[in-house]
């Protein structure tokens, strides 16, 4: 299926191209850039014709990708061979986007299931990364950009606050930082690296004071909204953490048995992705329960339980 793009303007010099995973568009002098570039190369190559129509005097000069998951890189190749541009990423998120394979490896914990692809997390054609990011100012012509460490979600993600010098107003691409509502509803437990750093992340953002928030997934949202947003972000991986003390504290239990449980709490009835994807995100809430104290393991029988500390 052909991916659909509609492009909503949010200042003179900053719009965002809605879809399944939303793109962001800046417009500094002749230069343009792209802040990630959709999921696929079909998907790139629909950016590029949207950006020619609406912009043919310009040309993409960077695409900026927050992290290294496939939603938000696969059209990174599309625009490279369309505009000759560079690809920008956060040092670590560039070894998954030149070595597309590694994050299904970890999903999976080891070398990954070839069932397990799915479009969202697909194998995705390697793309070299031209310039490694970390936080910090890059100050352009009719726009200045502001990189922000936002992990949790994944290893190195970036934020990237733009600020229009047009009006003085900035609009915050925040990745899978944080997730717009109708993704909390859609899914209630997204892929998660550590849910404490995440928390931490969302705190990050509700203290940037920009006008415009645009999640990955979802509907974008202005400063007033945020404070809620912000809540139902951080309750829904407090909620998950709940979760799984509940159930060991009810028996001990294998990774795979807190998996079933969650899954049934959630009235899922998991296809293979989702238990690879759903699975990771567990193990990680369990790491972290771990090292907050909350939760002890045993090996009994050469299975690996899990315990409420104390």
């Amino acid at each position: 299926m052909t991916p659909k793009r509609t492009f909503l303007k949010l200042t003179e010099n900053i719009g965002c191209f809605t879809g399944s995973t939303n793109v962001g568009l800046v417009s500094s002098g002749p230069a343009l850039f792209l802040i990630d570039s959709g999921d696929c190369k079909e998907d790139g190559a629909v950016l590029a014709s949207c950006i020619r129509e609406l912009f043919p005097e310009k040309k993409v000069r960077a695409v900026i990708n927050t992290h290294g998951h496939s939603d938000h890189c696969g059209g990174n190749l599309a625009l490279k061979e369309a505009f000759d541009c560079e690809v920008w990423a956060p040092e670590t998120e560039s070894i998954f986007i030149e070595n597309p394979t590694v994050p299904l490896d970890i999903y999976w914990g080891g070398r990954h299931l070839a069932d397990s692809h799915i479009p969202a997390f697909r194998t995705i054609e390697p793309c070299k990364v031209d310039k490694p990011l970390t936080e910090g100012e890059i100050d352009g012509e009719e726009v200045s950009f502001k990189m922000i460490s936002l992990p949790g979600h994944f290893y190195d993600q970036l934020g990237i606050v733009v600020s229009d010098k047009s009006c003085g107003k900035k609009a915050c691409f925040m990745g899978d930082a944080f997730f717009g509502l109708e993704m909390i509803k859609k899914y209630w437990i997204p892929f998660m690296q550590d849910p404490l750093l995440f928390r931490k992340s969302v705190s990050k953002i509700e203290e940037e004071g920009a006008d415009f928030f645009i999640p990955s997934h979802g509907n974008l949202f202005d400063r007033d909204k945020l404070p809620a947003m912000a809540e139902m972000n951080k309750l829904m991986t407090l909620e998950a953490e709940n979760l799984v003390l509940k159930i060991v504290r009810k028996a001990p239990a294998t990774c795979d048995e807190i998996l079933k449980e969650v899954a049934d709490f959630a009235g899922l009835n998991m296809k293979l992705s989702q238990y690879v994807l759903i699975g990771s995100t567990i193990r990680s809430y369990i790491s972290r329960l771990c090292a907050d104290g909350k939760l002890i393991y045993k090996m009994e029988g050469n299975r690996l339980l899990w315990y409420p500390a104390g």
